[in-house]
């Protein structure tokens, strides 16, 4: 198997959840390394492709570049779903480093600030401290003059 099949089978994995075929593709020794520094191992790995297809209902990614040099392959990829029928789409690089057949490591890095500007926010609840604050204090924490 080259690297170009074992990329497509990848994203076969994270586009149908179908996580059969993981444990072929990544080494035991897997480790992948997310933005906010944590690692994890292929049982991690797994759960966060069910992550993403349970939290966004029309799941997709696609690699839209590829380079391939050496032990390693880049991927430029894009994900698109939705979330409480609103669209979400954001963009990242992964880098895979790959012993034999068998992924070993995993860099990737996403668009955070992307995702959080196409996910949906909830409406906050205003608290009734505050309502009641603002009826008896309404500028800055004055209190009401009488007139």
């Amino acid at each position: 198997m080259g690297k170009a099949n074992l990329i497509e089978r990848l994203m076969d994995c994270w586009n149908t959840g179908n996580l059969d075929g993981i444990d072929q593709m990544l080494s035991a020794d897997f480790v992948r390394h997310e933005p906010d520094l944590r690692t994890s191992t292929i049982e991690d790995y797994k759960e966060n492709i069910r992550h993403y297809h349970t939290t966004l209902a029309d799941f997709h990614t696609e690699s839209m570049d590829t380079i391939a040099q050496g032990n390693k392959v880049v991927l430029r990829f894009r994900t698109t779903g939705k979330k409480d029928n609103v669209p979400v789409v954001f963009e990242g690089v992964t880098i895979l480093r790959i012993d034999g057949e068998k992924i070993v490591e995993d860099w990737v890095y996403f668009d955070a600030t992307g995702v959080q500007r196409s996910w949906p926010r909830r409406k906050a609840r205003k608290s009734r401290f505050r309502i009641a604050y603002r009826k008896t204090h309404p500028r800055r924490g004055y209190p009401m003059k009488s007139r």
